[in-house]
């Protein structure tokens, strides 16, 4: 049997190779998608790898590489190292050169470690093809770009600091009985003044030459990951994105969107509720089936009588986050509430358990949803908990007559910022201090 499984991910790649009861991994998630990997791969009677493979050096690739060589026989594990060179940390923000060293360091322990458990296969321009079975994947974007870049005299960009390790991703291309599986990691199609580099998805396009069945999309669906020229070329028939659908319906409409309109019949599917496996056919026929889906969330209105407790729960939550009690204190006093706003506090419940809370105002003349916290506790944090959570709470409040959704956020803490702008909320402007408003409309 010839199958993909594409792990529930989120902002992370996760990519299970499956051939006459071989396996090999592509990509391994972050750190803490290790137990659930497991736990995929013990479902399925896995004992062995034959092989894992990190397309770059970000934490959202090779997070559990190390848990998982400690955990399981690998036969070979190939490498894409850390350029060193890096302009970026993998999140959007500039690397500073004490994280390129950590980086660095990061990088040989686990070529380290693989290399005494197992065979290192570092990835150069020397690898043209990974082989599992039925598989034999064509490897594009193997030499090390970043560097090469930096130091040729020749380059346009020599001894400059200006590319992340998505410039160094490693692509892979496979037919199966006639089907054509291109999975992208994050290359990107950026436009260089190196031709050697530049357009550098267009370029694997070309070298593929035809349609193709099955397509990870580059950079989770994000980004400047393909031209026209390239769709011309793929023209995917299904497409999976490694991202938050109200992500991409949001934010990336325009790729997604092209992404349909590549083929007729074309699907694109998100691996944020659940994983898909899809199986290639003896004729090349894919069929696919869910899996690992997240379970429902629902949204249960605190009582009055139960206020108290709440906010002896709510400020433990504050605490524990080391925020000031004052950002809250007060809030629940009807003079410090809009007028025609009422206040709401509610449990995020899934299996039974409280998740989470939220706690906000809506306004039912104007739809005015002003969102004054929102968490999740602590034991349930990761694998996109939150998104979840958030989907649950926009639609019921949208459901109860909210028409748009403000939140004020301290500038201090980016990763806050870029959770609410993953749904679409935007900066209007407004500042009082350190503490940003963001609006959803």
């Amino acid at each position: 049997m010839n199958r993909i499984h594409f792990l529930r991910a989120c902002w992370s790649d996760i990519i299970l190779i499956e051939s006459d009861e071989e396996f090999g991994l592509i990509d391994t998630g972050y750190d803490h998608d290790s137990e659930r990997i497991s736990a995929y791969l013990d479902s399925l009677g896995v004992k062995r790898l034959e092989w894992i493979l990190i397309t770059h050096f970000h934490k959202d690739h090779y997070g559990s590489l190390t848990a998982l060589l400690k955990r399981y026989p690998v036969g070979k594990v190939y490498m894409k190292k850390f350029s060193g060179p890096n302009v970026s940390d993998g999140s959007g923000h500039k690397a500073s050169a004490e994280f390129n060293q950590m980086e660095l360091a990061n990088c040989e322990s686990m070529c380290a470690l693989a290399d005494s458990v197992s065979e290192l296969a570092v990835i150069d321009e020397r690898l043209k093809k990974v082989r599992l079975g039925a598989f034999v994947f064509s490897v594009f974007g193997a030499s090390d770009a970043i560097r090469d870049m930096y130091e040729d005299p020749v380059s346009p960009y020599f001894g400059q600091i200006r590319f992340g390790e998505n410039t160094n991703s490693v692509a892979l291309y496979a037919e199966v009985n006639g089907a054509g599986i291109f999975l992208g990691a994050d290359a990107n199609n950026e436009t260089l003044d190196d031709p050697r580099y530049s357009r550098a998805n267009t370029q694997y396009a070309h070298a593929v030459g035809k349609p193709v069945d099955l397509y990870k999309v580059p950079h989770h669906g994000c980004g400047n990951i393909f031209s026209d020229e390239t769709l011309s070329i793929l023209q995917p028939l299904y497409s999976v994105v490694t991202n938050w659908e109200p992500t991409l319906s949001r934010r990336f409409t325009e790729n997604r969107d092209r992404l349909l309109s590549a083929r007729a019949g074309a699907k694109v599917l998100c691996t944020d509720r659940c994983g898909y496996v899809f199986t290639i056919g003896p004729d090349g026929q894919l069929s696919y089936d869910e899996i690992d889906s997240v379970p429902d969330i629902t949204l249960e209105e605190i009582p009055p009588e139960e206020m108290d407790e709440f906010h002896k729960i709510r400020l433990k939550h504050l605490s524990d986050d080391e925020m000031a009690a004052g950002e809250w204190l007060g809030l629940a006093e009807p003079d410090n509430i809009e007028c025609g706003s009422k206040i709401h506090a509610a449990y995020f419940i899934r299996e039974g358990s409280r998740i989470g809370a939220a706690y906000y105002t809506l306004d039912h003349k104007s739809g005015e949803c002003l969102i004054k916290d929102f968490w999740v506790f602590r034991p349930f944090r990761s694998h996109g908990t939150g998104h979840f959570c958030f989907e649950t709470f926009e639609a019921d409040c949208r459901a109860a007559g909210a028409k748009a959704f403000e939140v004020e956020v301290s500038t201090e803490k980016p990763a806050v910022i870029r959770f609410w702008k993953a749904f679409g909320f935007a900066d209007d402007g407004t500042q009082a201090g350190d503490l940003l408003r963001l609006r959803l409309a």
